[in-house]
């Protein structure tokens, strides 16, 4: 499922983009630039916002690609074992 992996990457690069906003408010904090501290901080605070709704959607996917998953199998079973027969 596309959207699926779409989702994946979307995860890693807001969680990457999480990590470099932390480093520069750590950054701006020694260097006692509290204003730009806080804007790092609001943009961290974001992102967190961002993976927690993006993981709930990889979640709610996953599971309904395993159930369609399972009707898959069980179809594809069905279908090779068939008593139907061709005459």
């Amino acid at each position: 499922m596309h959207t699926l992996s779409h989702l994946k990457e979307s995860l890693n690069q807001k969680e990457q983009a999480l990590i470099q906003y932390v480093r520069y408010m750590r950054e701006a904090q020694d260097s006692k630039n509290t204003e730009i501290a806080a804007l790092f901080a609001d943009l961290a605070k974001a992102e967190e916002k961002h993976i927690a709704v993006i993981r709930d959607q990889i979640v709610q996917l996953a599971e309904s690609d395993e159930l369609l998953n399972k009707y898959q199998r069980v179809n594809e079973y069905n279908s090779q074992h068939s008593t139907y027969s061709l005459h």
